[in-house]
């Protein structure tokens, strides 16, 4: 009798500790559930996202300690083969036509930019300490500006996304990973060239600054890189991009070129990283400007305008 009572008890004492048990276990099920969710949520519109995740001010950032609170994302190794993603033909890219070439006087590049009305949207930070991480750059878009940072003018792989007011710091990126091509030569790195941002890509111009075959061809590229992932989408084939560029509808435009080797201006498809268009140029590219339809692409020594 004693046994059975024993056993009642234990049995009543488990029927009032099992709801419990279950309940704790909803609760933990979700609030796992709901942190997802948070974490795997992205801003419906491409160009909220940026809005989306402010950090703290520009004049907080310190790039030489990981910013203000803030690490780095650290981008992985670019395709320094290439790698560009199948197109979609239903996509209409634009169609340049040379409208006219002149020789220039080599330095009377200000003058070509004020003659022609056009913008340079990449600002050079005047700063003379070296060897030590310093704003070099500036890359203007429409919404966002990127700055770049490095020890010098020629070694900036540090990237700080402001408003165009640059009060506020919506994200740093490490392109450590984009410096070194593994088939280059001893001394033959990497730095950024030029950067457009839109929507959630960010596009870059990453190159060296010498001969290809000092890089064993492995030079000359364009990334877009997801900034709600991370990932790098596409990268473009090789010698394709050592100049500024421009995005006009579903196309890059941008030039690629060096001293004796070949020079050329292309039309990319900004969705695969594929090379749609090609036109030879007497010299190597510097600045590729858009203004209204007419591209104006300044060159070592001549000055080009192209229609589209």
């Amino acid at each position: 009798m004693k046994r059975n009572t024993k056993l009642l008890v234990i049995l009543a004492l488990a029927c009032l500790m099992i709801p419990g048990q279950v309940n704790a276990q909803k609760r933990k099920t979700q609030t796992r559930r709901s942190t997802t969710s948070r974490t795997m949520t992205y801003p419906q519109r491409d160009a909220d996202f940026l809005s989306n995740y402010r950090l703290p001010s520009i004049g907080e950032f310190n790039p030489d300690n990981n910013g203000y609170g803030y690490n780095y994302v650290t981008l992985p190794t670019p395709y320094f083969d290439g790698h560009v993603l199948k197109r979609d033909m239903s996509r209409k890219q634009v169609t340049l036509r040379q409208v006219s070439c002149t020789q220039n006087d080599i330095t009377d590049t200000e003058e070509w930019f004020r003659n022609n009305g056009l913008e340079e949207t990449a600002i050079r930070y005047e700063n003379e300490a070296m060897d030590e991480m310093r704003p070099r750059f500036r890359y203007e878009s429409e919404i966002y500006h990127a700055i770049t940072y490095g020890v010098h003018y020629g070694n900036t792989m540090r990237v700080a996304i402001t408003d165009d007011g640059q009060q506020t710091l919506y994200g740093a990126y490490n392109f450590d990973n984009f410096q070194y091509p593994p088939k280059a030569r001893s001394g033959a790195d990497h730095t950024l060239q030029y950067i457009k941002i839109e929507g959630n890509i960010m596009y870059v111009a990453h190159t060296g600054n010498g001969y290809a075959k000092a890089f064993q061809g492995q030079t000359g590229y364009i990334s877009a890189i997801d900034m709600r992932t991370n990932e790098i989408l596409w990268t473009t084939e090789p010698l394709t991009c050592n100049s500024s560029f421009e995005i006009v509808g579903n196309s890059i435009i941008c030039g690629y070129g060096f001293s004796d080797e070949p020079d050329y201006l292309f039309v990319v498809d900004k969705y695969s990283g594929q090379r749609v268009q090609k036109i030879f140029l007497k010299k190597g590219p510097q600045y590729v400007v858009v203004k209204g339809n007419r591209v104006y692409v300044r060159t070592y020594s001549y000055d080009y305008v192209f229609s589209f």
